[in-house]
């Protein structure tokens, strides 16, 4: 039986971290030769649902969303589920979706909204946790969310985290699923492929980060579609998209 080819864990503009836009990622993900998609923008759906319809390639709609205790990715939902609530009351709005609850890099020091000291409470309310992100630099953070994987039994697959029109060869193979319970099935006998993007990813991500600090309105081409964004050259327009972390 074919093994489908899934990226989970994809930003685009409607992120403020992103630069590329749902039409781009459908193309760049059909080059790749990928068979489904999880697109995963920061508290936002819009991105994922004006992908899924552009068609061509199948879309999971889904969120990274800003809880109190740090980034946690809902899939298969159906609406924007608010940030700011707990860690616990975030995957219970999840679930209530009927979608699933994963840990993206869990263990990421460069990311100041990684769920590290809060994950042992939250075990219990996670589906899947992202063991390997292509965007992560230092190979130990995928080495403790692995550990933590193990020992709470949870599913493992690979965030493709991509923000960029560059998408990094990192997937899962799965057998056929038809929705969130059997995405999840499917998930706990999946072959994970893993990747690192690569110098240009890092060079362009690390210049956003920096001119986010410093300059007055976002990098051009960056966030464009992000709810409550500040046309560039407004008072405060940098102000919206001042971020500590590179996903």
């Amino acid at each position: 039986m074919n093994r489908l080819k899934v990226a989970i864990h994809i930003h685009t503009h409607y992120s403020y971290d992103s630069n590329m836009s749902p039409a781009e990622l459908i193309r760049s993900a059909t080059r790749a030769g990928f068979d489904c998609i999880a697109v995963t923008d920061h508290d936002s759906v819009d991105g994922a649902l004006e992908a899924q319809a552009l068609g061509g390639i199948r879309v999971i709609v889904g969120e990274e969303v800003s809880s109190a205790d740090g980034h946690i990715i809902g899939l298969f939902l159906k609406d924007r589920i608010p940030p700011k609530l707990s860690g616990v009351e975030t995957c219970a709005a999840i679930h209530e979706q009927g979608g699933l609850a994963l840990a993206p890099h869990p263990f990421a020091v460069l990311c100041k909204n990684s769920l590290r000291e809060s994950l042992p409470l939250l075990a219990p309310h996670l589906d899947a946790v992202e063991s390997y992100n292509a965007q992560n630099p230092l190979p130990w953070e995928d080495l403790r969310a692995d550990q933590f994987t193990r020992a709470h039994g949870l599913p493992a697959y690979v965030g493709m985290d991509a923000h960029l029109r560059w998408l990094p060869s990192a997937y899962q193979r799965m057998d056929v699923f038809q929705d969130a319970a059997s995405f999840l099935e499917s998930l706990k006998t999946a072959d994970l492929y893993k990747s690192r993007v690569g110098f240009r990813y890092y060079s362009v991500m690390i210049l956003r980060h920096f001119w986010d600090k410093i300059a007055p309105r976002p990098l051009p081409g960056f966030g464009t579609k992000r709810t409550g964004r500040k046309p560039a050259g407004t008072p405060g327009a940098g102000s919206v998209v001042k971020a500590k972390h590179l996903g």
